[in-house]
């Protein structure tokens, strides 16, 4: 290779001989720019090449265009295959849009992504309902509500959810069985169908009480006897009946309390049903200080002045429980307290002409408004 010529040293080294190598220098020069820019884009971002056709998309690491596999679907100048979202599948390989991906039927969920088969789809479990296609997870199957249950798998919408039977309740939403209806407790009942809370069980009536589990109607709860009381409600047991003490007396069933013997009369009984005439030409000394309910025959003394009654009787007070009085017409009114004064003539064992109401009229008894009875 010659020796470049030594232009600053060599005078023999002419314009000529310049002019002669500005073409070599020139072409020096664009081939180190050309080498600039080759080394510059081979340090830039690599090059995958343009998209693929629809269907279609890059596999792992290469820019080779593969077909979409089933579960998966790529638009046109797509770089990558997508996935079936969760709730929905697809049997096609190769698919070109979306719409290829098959929603889960109604009843089911799935929360699988990219699914290839309809199995990826699960039935909604007992106790719940899929009422849309495409559920994309459990927790989108609606519950039965409280106070219903279901057993069924699959279920497509609410008719599926049984109530509660009358006298049962259930708090809890999404129950699978009839066991979880839990029962109204002895001492209450509930005709309401489907209840959702213990507070649907309501208690029997004070006087009343019953054994029953489960009990639909208030007519399981039976009535305390004569002579007894109950004072509380939703009672569980006929031993809560408690006996009217002395001096106190019931006549009616299932009563919330006893009635104190009115004046002229006593009773040393535990639950009496009716109460002791005093002895004739003596009076209940209580009385006559406003009192009642005598507890012994010794309170009987001998009756003087304005506050007693005609050769020592007794006052007679009756308090009938429902009694609607003032719904009969006169003649009615009338001719009931005729048949009272009958019947409390036969208990006394008296002629009914000795039955005299508040205002002296013989034969009749005075009644008023809330159902009570004197003579």
């Amino acid at each position: 290779q010659a020796s470049e010529p030594n232009i600053a040293s060599d005078p023999s080294v002419s314009c000529a001989t310049l002019s002669a190598m500005a073409p070599i220098a020139a072409r020096l020069t664009w081939i180190l720019v050309a080498a600039a820019w080759t080394t510059t884009s081979t340090a830039s971002e690599p090059n995958f090449g343009a998209g693929c056709p629809a269907g279609h998309g890059h596999a792992p690491s290469t820019t080779t265009c593969v077909q979409c596999g089933t579960g998966t679907w790529s638009s046109e100048g797509s770089f990558e295959c997508l996935r079936c979202v969760a709730g929905t599948y697809s049997t096609v390989a190769g698919a070109a849009s979306q719409d290829t991906c098959m929603k889960c039927p109604v009843g089911t969920w799935s929360t699988q992504e990219g699914s290839p088969t309809p199995d990826s789809c699960q039935k909604c479990p007992a106790g719940t309902w899929g009422g849309a296609e495409g559920l994309g997870s459990l927790g989108a199957c609606t519950k039965c509500s409280a106070g219903a249950w279901s057993a069924e798998e699959g279920a497509t919408d609410d008719s599926v959810c049984s109530a509660c039977s009358a006298g049962t309740w259930s708090g809890e939403a999404g129950s699978t069985a009839k066991t979880h209806c839990h029962a109204c407790a002895p001492g209450t009942w509930s005709s309401t169908f489907g209840a959702s809370a213990l507070s649907s069980c309501k208690g029997c009536d004070a006087g009343t009480w019953s054994e029953a589990w489960g009990a639909s109607d208030e007519s399981t709860c039976q009535e305390c006897r004569l002579g007894t009381f109950q004072p509380a409600v939703g009672q569980a047991n006929i031993t809560e009946c408690i006996p009217c003490a002395p001096g106190n007396y019931s006549v009616l069933t299932g009563v919330g309390s006893c009635t104190a013997c009115p004046g002229g009369t006593w009773t040393d009984e535990f639950g009496a049903v009716t109460c002791k005439i005093c002895p004739a030409g003596t009076w209940n000394a209580g009385e006559l200080s406003d009192s009642t309910g005598s507890r012994l025959e010794s309170s009987c003394v001998r009756c003087s002045g304005s506050s007693c009654l005609a050769e020592g009787s007794a006052r007679v007070t009756i308090n009938m429980r429902g009694l609607q009085y003032y719904q009969l017409n006169t003649t009615a009114q009338a001719e009931l307290r005729v048949t009272f004064a009958r019947d409390i003539a036969a208990a006394a064992g008296v002629d009914s002409f000795s039955v005299v109401d508040l205002m002296g009229q013989n034969s009749t008894v005075t009644m008023d408004q809330g159902g009570s009875i004197s003579a």
